[in-house]
C-alpha cells in the first residue's frame, strides 16, 4: 500500500450533446466522483455528538471526507479548505455549533458542519510549525479549548483566537472531563479548574513504558475513570490520576476511546506491530476485555477482502467512537472502513454499496458512495460499446463498468502484476481485445517510486480477449520489470500491430507481431545510470517514436538527468531532445497530433533545484520555453514548489492543454500554453490524466493521485 500514498480523485455520468467550442458550458461546472470505492488507507473516523449523521474520515493521500447521512454517502471537502494528513495529526473535536480539526500545524474551525474551514486565529499559530496532535475543550465552557502539539500544550479562552502555552514537550494524550483536564507530555499533568492551574500526576508502573493514549469519563457518582494505554497494557485510575491499577497487559495499543456519561464501556485497538489487529471492548470499566472485531465472523467483508483477498491492519488513529452512544464505533484499515451500531456485535462496511451479480456481467458490482480514496491513471471508453468504461488503478489494478459508470466491478483477474495498470489500449479492429502495461510497483513517477527497483519489483504487458474480464501475459522476450506505458504505431492498425512499451530500468521494447515477441530498442536511449523509461508514444503522422526518461533518485539526490528522446527509425537509434534542459525529474509529454514539432513536456522540482512545470517546443526540440513554472503555481497558493508530472491535449482542439500536478491540482490553458488557470472546481489537489467523452468532448474525466476519478466540464 502507499503511504503518502494510498490513494488522490474520481468522476461520474455522461452527456450526449454535440460538441461546440463556442458553447461555453454544455455540462455542469461541478465535478462529481465515480469509481469502485475504498481500497486506500483511511484514518481518524469521527461522528458528531450533536448530530449522529455527521461523520468525518481522512485518507492517506490527502482527502478529507464528510457524510451528512450517517455514512451512506460521502463528499470530499475541497483541498483549499482542509486536507487529510493520514495517521498523523488530530481527530476532529466537536463543540456546540463548531467543529475544530487540524491539517499539519494549522488549527481549523468550521461553523457549517464541515463545508468550509478557517483558522480561528490571525497570523501564525502560537505553536509555530509544530503538528497539532490533540484538540479538546470544556463542555460547559465551549470557548475554552486545548491543543496538544509536537512541542507543547496550549490553552485558549476565546474559542481559539489567542493561545497560552501551558507546558513544553510533545503531547501524547489530552482529555477534558467536565472541569478536569488531563494531558500527558513528559509526565501526566492534571487541572481541576478548567486549565487555570495544573499539577503533576505520577502513573505508577507505566511512566517508563511510554504512554500513548488517554481516555476518561465521569460516572453518575462523579468519579472520573481515567485510562492510560502503553506498552505495559491498560491501567486505570478511579481517583483522577492519583493511584493506578494495571487492568490488561496486552501490548502495542494504538487507541483507547471512552464514550462520555458512563464509565463502563471502553474501546481499544492494537497497532500493526501486534500482528493481531484487534478491537477490544470492556463493559465493566476495564476489569475484563473481549475482541469485538473478527473479520469473516462478525464483520461484513468489503470488496477488498472478497475480491482482492487483502489482509488488513488497523490504521494509526483508525478507531473512532460516538462520544454519546456507546454502541457506535468505527474502524479504518489500509483499505477498509467499518462501523458497528450495536456495540461490536456486528460490523458493516462503509466504502461503497454492494449490489451483487447482475444480468449483463458476471462480476460482483459495486456502487460509488463518494468514498474514493485511491489513485488511478486512466479512464477509458470502449470504442465498440459506449456504455462500457474502464479505470486503470494503483493497488487494485483495473475496474470495469458495463452501465456507463453506474456500477463497477474489479477486473484484473489473471494478471500476475495486477497491483497497477498504468496504461491500457483497445485493439483497433478486434472487439473485446485490450492490452495493458502492468506492474507490481505502483506510483511511478511520484517521489516514493523514482528510486531504483527492488528485487521484487516486476511487471509486463498483458492481454485480455474478453473485455477485461480476464488477463494473461502477452508474448515472450520482455524482462520482468515494472511496465509503465504501451502504445502501438497507428499506421499498423490494419495489419499485425507494432507495439512499443516502456520498462522502468529496462528502456523501450518493440514488437512487430502483435506482441508475440519483444526486442529491446534502447540503444542510445537515456544517459548512463538512468534508464527509468516512463512513457512512449508514436506520432500518428510521422511514425517517429518519443520516449521520456523520468528521475533516478537516491535519497534527496538526482545524480543523472532524465529527458525526452526521439527515434526516427523505429527505435534503432535515439537523439536527446532536451539535453539543454538537464531536467532531473521529468515525466509525461504530449505532442500536437497535426504538427510533430509542437511538444509539451512536464517536470517536477527537486530539492535545491526549481525546474518544475511545463516546457514547450515549436521546432521539434531544437529550443524549449518554460511556459508554466514553480512561481506560477505558488502565486495561487499551496507549496512554493511544484510536481508537474502529466500533460494532455484536447483531442479536437490541441490548443487546449491540461497539466496535472501532485499538490496544486489540475491546470488549464486555452491558448497553447500562453496563459494558465487552475480548475478550482476540482476538490482534490493531486491531478493526473484527463479523458474526454467521445460523444460530448465538453465532458472531462480527471484521474487523480489518491482521490479517485472526477467528471466535470472541460473548462475551469
Amino acid at each position: 500500500m502507499k503511504n503518502i500514498t494510498s490513494h488522490i480523485l474520481a468522476l461520474l455520468l455522461l452527456c450526449g450533446l454535440a460538441f461546440s467550442v463556442s458553447a461555453e458550458v454544455s455540462s455542469e461546472k461541478e465535478f462529481r466522483i465515480i469509481g469502485i470505492g475504498g481500497a486506500g488507507g483511511m484514518y481518524k473516523p469521527t461522528v458528531s455528538p450533536f448530530d449522529p449523521k455527521l461523520m468525518f474520515v481522512t485518507c492517506d493521500m490527502g482527502g478529507a471526507y464528510r457524510s451528512l447521512d450517517g455514512g451512506k454517502s460521502w463528499e470530499m471537502i475541497h483541498w483549499r479548505q482542509i486536507t487529510g494528513t493520514g495517521g498523523s495529526g488530530s481527530r476532529a473535536y466537536f463543540a456546540p455549533g463548531k467543529i475544530y480539526w487540524s491539517a499539519g500545524n494549522r488549527l481549523l474551525v468550521s461553523e457549517d458542519k464541515g463545508a468550509e474551514w478557517k483558522t480561528p486565529y490571525s497570523g501564525e499559530a502560537a505553536w509555530g510549525k509544530a503538528v497539532v496532535t490533540y484538540i479538546s475543550g470544556l463542555a460547559d465552557s465551549p470557548e475554552t479549548l486545548f491543543v496538544g502539539t509536537g512541542d507543547g500544550l496550549y490553552r485558549s479562552a476565546d474559542s481559539g483566537g489567542s493561545w497560552k502555552k501551558i507546558r513544553a514537550g510533545k503531547c501524547f494524550g489530552l482529555i477534558a472531563i467536565n472541569k478536569n483536564v488531563f494531558a500527558f507530555l513528559d509526565v501526566l499533568i492534571a487541572s481541576k479548574d478548567g486549565g487555570e492551574t495544573w499539577q503533576e500526576r505520577k502513573i505508577s508502573g507505566a511512566e517508563t513504558q511510554g504512554l500513548v493514549s488517554l481516555a476518561g469519563a465521569a460516572g453518575n457518582n462523579g468519579n472520573v475513570i481515567l485510562f492510560a494505554a502503553s506498552s505495559a497494557g491498560i491501567i486505570r485510575s478511579a481517583d483522577e490520576g492519583r493511584n493506578w491499577t494495571v487492568k490488561e497487559k496486552f501490548n502495542n495499543i494504538d487507541d483507547l476511546l471512552m464514550p462520555q456519561g458512563q464509565v463502563n464501556i471502553v474501546y481499544s485497538s492494537q497497532n500493526r506491530a501486534s500482528r493481531t489487529n484487534e478491537v477490544r471492548r470492556t463493559k465493566n470499566g476495564g476489569e475484563t476485555w473481549e475482541c469485538v472485531f473478527r473479520m469473516g465472523k462478525n464483520v461484513e467483508r468489503s470488496w477488498v477482502q472478497t475480491q482482492l483477498s487483502w489482509g488488513y491492519y488497523i490504521s494509526p488513529l483508525g478507531l473512532g467512537i460516538s462520544s454519546t452512544d456507546p454502541s457506535v464505533a468505527m474502524v479504518t484499515t489500509q483499505g477498509d472502513f467499518y462501523i458497528t451500531r450495536n456495540g461490536g456485535e456486528s460490523w458493516q462496511q462503509l466504502m461503497n454499496n454492494i449490489l451483487g451479480v447482475k444480468a449483463g456481467d458476471p462480476g460482483v458490482r459495486y456502487q460509488c458512495n463518494g468514498l474514493e480514496v485511491t489513485s488511478c491513471w486512466d479512464y477509458l471508453f470502449d470504442p465498440f460499446d459506449y456504455n462500457k468504461r474502464f479505470i486503470a488503478y494503483t493497488d487494485i489494478g483495473f475496474g470495469r463498468s458495463v452501465d456507463a459508470d453506474a456500477t463497477w466491478s474489479w477486473s484484473a483477474s489473471g494478471c500476475p502484476w495486477g497491483n497497477t495498470f498504468y496504461k491500457v489500449l483497445f485493439d483497433p479492429k478486434l472487439k473485446g481485445r485490450m492490452y495493458a502495461a502492468t506492474s507490481n510497483r505502483h506510483d511511478i513517477p511520484h517521489w516514493t517510486h523514482i528510486d531504483a527497483n527492488k528485487s521484487q519489483h516486476a511487471g509486463g504487458v498483458c492481454i485480455s480477449k474478453d473485455n477485461g474480464l480476464t488477463w494473461k501475459v502477452l508474448g515472450t522476450g520482455l524482462p520482468k520489470l515494472p511496465c509503465t506505458y504501451i502504445c502501438f504505431d497507428p499506421r499498423t492498425a490494419s495489419g499485425p500491430l507494432t507495439f512499443y512499451t516502456t520498462l522502468y530500468e529496462g528502456g523501450v521494447w518493440k514488437s512487430v507481431d502483435g506482441g508475440e515477441t519483444w526486442v529491446n530498442k534502447s540503444k542510445g536511449l537515456g544517459l548512463p545510470g538512468n534508464l527509468h523509461a516512463y512513457m512512449v508514444k508514436v506520432h500518428p503522422k510521422t511514425g517517429e517514436v518519443f520516449c521520456s526518461i523520468t528521475a533516478n533518485r537516491s535519497g534527496n539526490k538526482f545524480p543523472v538527468p532524465g529527458g525526452l528522446w526521439k527515434s526516427a527509425d523505429g527505435g534503432e537509434s535515439w537523439i536527446d531532445l532536451t539535453a539543454e534542459l538537464g531536467l532531473r525529474w521529468p515525466a509525461g509529454f504530449a505532442f500536437n497530433p497535426e504538427d510533430p514539432n509542437i511538444i509539451y513536456f512536464t517536470a517536477a522540482t527537486i530539492p535545491g533545484g526549481r525546474e518544475g512545470g511545463v516546457y514547450k517546443t515549436t521546432d521539434g526540440g531544437k529550443s524549449w520555453v518554460r511556459v508554466l513554472k514553480d512561481e506560477d503555481f505558488a502565486a495561487t497558493g499551496g507549496a512554493s514548489y511544484v510536481h508537474c508530472l502529466f500533460i494532455n491535449l484536447h483531442p479536437e482542439h490541441p490548443e487546449m492543454i491540461y497539466a496535472g500536478t501532485a499538490g496544486h491540482g489540475l491546470w488549464y490553458s486555452g491558448d497553447s500554453g500562453s496563459t494558465w488557470k487552475r480548475f478550482e472546481e476540482l476538490p482534490f489537489s493531486s491531478a493526473q490524466n484527463v479523458t474526454f467523452d467521445p460523444k460530448d468532448p465538453t465532458v472531462m474525466y480527471v484521474t487523480t493521485f489518491g482521490g479517485g476519478i472526477w467528471k466535470g466540464n472541460y473548462k475551469p
